[in-house]
């Protein structure tokens, strides 16, 4: 059992900030980053937070980057603070000690810190339809996918929970953008899967995400390819998807030609002249030039090497079938050419190695794209380079991980990061690949074959496969016309290329349910961003295009959900139950907003329509009338305090639920409890306050300890 002379419940910008000021007092102290109730990740509920203007040094920045340099503040006090992703379950006050139980530990403290924060709060069951409609108009934040979701950004895919500020994502119109807020929530429901045609695996999202589709509108019988053609975009909820629709990939526009690369940009080594120094040299060394040429020669190297390469502490090395001397004598030839050394050429049994001795180019290697094949990737000034480059980056992979079957074309690999980066560059060729994963499992079912050998796979594998329409144009990158585009009269076309997006019907949505985190991002100007398999917006607001919306409540987040409302929304309206009380700020942006109309002094009854919401009913007639016509509530009415673990212990609550401090010294009418941020009964609740707060409990814990340091009998 560890003990702690702090133990901080709740891992948001507040407990960061008390963890930092403990540790400078010598304070040996723990955050249980879940503590809060919602399992938001580490910086709280801040990082929900789209943009923050009011923290001072800073003008301008998103509640993810400034919780991130406070958990980094925090945890550069190595020596003092443990952060637990672990959530508080039961607290037990003994004699001069306290007991905290996770479903993973116990531990023991001198002092506690409630830093627990707060949660959304519902409209209550007394307005009628309230929940009826949830979801069907009546929303909270519906615009989230689970953590383990994947999204594509620069030079890679990656799940949404693990994105940073400083990542860049693929948008609509094809640029990589910064991620300009992030938004958490816990939700209880359904997810929506859809899965499309070519990139065959699924995404999830809550129903009400927005979607870009298209509509395929097909001809009848004979006709069915005469009368064929295809809607408009439109963002749909992923709800209301179907087989009937086309999703949008976008291929990438953002093109950054680039000429040459210096090693000395990714190895830390000195350089003489036009030549790179090697940490040690000997009388075998060869004398490498600095400047590479990023030439399309280069790129086909590149290629070869993600397919058949190896790099070890010294030694880059090619493999492949001794038959093979086309692409044997090529390698050969752009190692010598790049390099200026002569490779070693191997052969043993059907396979040959060429190699060439060098801890330069091996770690090079390494650096740009990897050692071990299921991690391999293009590193993202390549993803940007232009077509023609990369046409030759593909022709290099398809000759080592690459084959021709009777009907189409496919390549091999067993990185994941690397499958979806060549589907990318494919589309630029105008090229729709199908990409498909084959688990590991299912290709142990049967016995694997290689050379007489059995082998067994570690890996899952990933297909992708070129046929069909592009069978023409894949045929013209690698140079090798497949057979059947001579037999063949005719081909079918199941995706289609349009306007810069590839066009991907959809096979098949499935709903499931779940319960646990979502997440969203936000995405300056362009609202989107896209998935591993289509593109999604940031907001459901491009649902409310035209329409009539109304917020409810009176805060600074009813005021920016409604100017973000407006952006498409016909009309919107904040229903406030008392005054709208905003920043001063934004205030004055809500009244210079002719979209915006306040309603004053007024509470929703009654939430009425059919499928989705149609009209609210308000307690006092607003223009004569207590029916108001709308098609969206959103729903913004406050928070509920996060003091359940409190209460128990006998430390005093409000009748809001917020815990009594001293407001000089952070604490509750309990010794050795403390409290700071939302959950307190300060009135005036901001970051910078509870961060102050936090840093004053930390502080008076400290004293309460020093007044005797064998509280706990070390």
């Amino acid at each position: 059992m560890e003990t702690y002379d702090l133990i901080i419940l709740g891992g948001g910008g507040v407990g960061l900030a008390a963890s930092m000021y403990a540790s400078r007092l010598g304070l040996r102290n723990l955050i249980l980053g879940y503590s809060h109730g919602s399992e938001l990740p580490i910086g709280g509920v801040i990082t929900t937070t789209n943009v923050v203007e009011n923290y001072p040094g800073f003008i301008r920045l998103t509640g993810q980057e400034i919780a991130k340099h406070l958990e980094n503040h925090a945890r550069d006090y190595k020596d003092f603070v443990t952060i637990k992703q672990e959530k508080a379950e039961e607290i037990i006050k003994e004699k001069n000690f306290f007991k905290i139980k996770t479903k993973k530990e116990t531990y023991t403290a001198k002092t506690i810190l409630f830093a627990t924060g707060t949660k959304w709060r519902k409209l209550p069951d007394s307005v009628k339809g309230s929940t009826e409609f949830e979801n069907k108009g009546v929303a909270y934040c519906a615009l989230c996918m689970p953590p383990e979701e994947d999204i594509i950004t620069n030079g890679n895919i990656l799940e949404i929970g693990k994105i940073t500020p400083t990542t860049k994502i693929l948008t609509k119109e094809g640029y990589y953008k910064n991620v300009d807020g992030f938004y958490s929530r816990d939700y209880s429901g359904q997810l929506i899967s859809i899965r499309p045609r070519f990139f065959n695996e699924a995404v999830s999202l809550t129903p009400e995400h927005p979607v870009l589709t298209i509509k395929i509108n097909k001809g009848q019988g004979a006709n069915y390819w005469k009368d064929f053609n295809l809607s408009s975009p439109e963002w749909k909820k992923a709800e209301e998807v179907t087989t009937n629709d086309a999703v949008l990939y976008p291929i990438i526009k953002e093109t950054e030609d680039k000429n040459f690369f210096f090693i000395s940009d990714y190895l830390n080594l000195k350089t003489e002249g036009d030549f790179i120094i090697p940490r040690k040299t000997t009388y075998t060394s060869v004398k490498i030039k600095n400047k590479i040429l990023l030439d399309k020669d280069f790129m086909r190297l590149v290629g070869y090497y993600l397919a058949e390469g190896s790099a070890s502490r010294h030694e880059l090395r090619f493999y492949f079938n001794k038959n093979e001397e086309e692409y044997i004598s090529d390698v050969s030839y752009l190692l010598e050419k790049y390099f200026g050394i002569k490779p070693k050429i191997n052969h043993k049994d059907s396979g040959s190695a060429i190699s060439i001795n060098s801890r330069i180019i091996s770690d090079l290697f390494k650096i740009l794209f990897n050692k071990y094949a299921h991690e391999k990737n293009i590193p993202h000034f390549m993803i940007l380079l232009p077509e023609s480059k990369q046409m030759e980056l593909i022709k290099g992979f398809w000759r080592g991980d690459g084959c021709m079957r009777e009907k189409d074309f496919t390549f091999i690999t067993t990185s994941r990061k690397l499958a979806y980066q060549l589907r990318d560059i494919l589309l630029r060729q105008n090229i729709i690949p199908s990409l498909q994963k084959r688990l590991n499992e299912s290709l142990n079912k049967k016995t694997n074959l290689l050379e007489g050998r059995e082998i067994s796979f570690t890996k899952d594998k990933y297909h992708l496969t070129i046929g069909g329409a592009f069978l023409d144009k894949m045929s013209n990158i690698i140079g090798i016309r497949h057979p059947k585009l001579d037999k063949r009269k005719k081909s079918t076309s199941h995706a289609w290329i349009k306007d810069g997006y590839a066009i991907l019907p959809v096979r098949e949505t499935n709903k499931s349910d779940y319960s646990g985190k979502v997440i969203s991002l936000s995405v300056k100007d362009t609202h989107s961003y896209v998935s591993k398999s289509f593109i999604v917006h940031n907001c459901d607001a491009p649902l409310f295009k035209n329409k009539i919306v109304a917020v409810v409540g009176g805060s600074d987040s009813s005021a920016k959900d409604a100017m973000v409302l407006a952006e498409h929304a016909k009309k919107v309206y904040i229903i406030a139950r008392s005054t709208l009380h905003p920043e001063p700020i934004n205030l004055q942006r809500i009244k210079a907003n002719k979209k915006i109309e306040v309603i004053e002094g007024t509470q929703i009854t009654e939430v009425k329509g059919d499928d989705f919401v149609k009209s609210v009913i308000l307690d006092k007639p607003y223009k004569g009338k207590k029916e108001l016509a709308l098609e969206g509530v959103f729903v913004a009415i406050g928070h509920i305090m996060l003091s359940d673990l409190a209460k128990p212990l006998g430390v005093k609550l409000n009748q809001k639920g917020e815990i009594i401090i001293d407001h000089k010294t952070s604490e509750t009418n309990i010794p050795g409890i403390f409290a700071a941020g939302d959950v307190t009964d300060k009135e005036f609740k901001q970051l910078i306050t509870g961060v102050a707060d936090g840093c004053t409990a930390a502080y008076y814990a400290y004293e309460y300890i020093s007044k005797d340091k064998n509280k706990i009998g070390y």
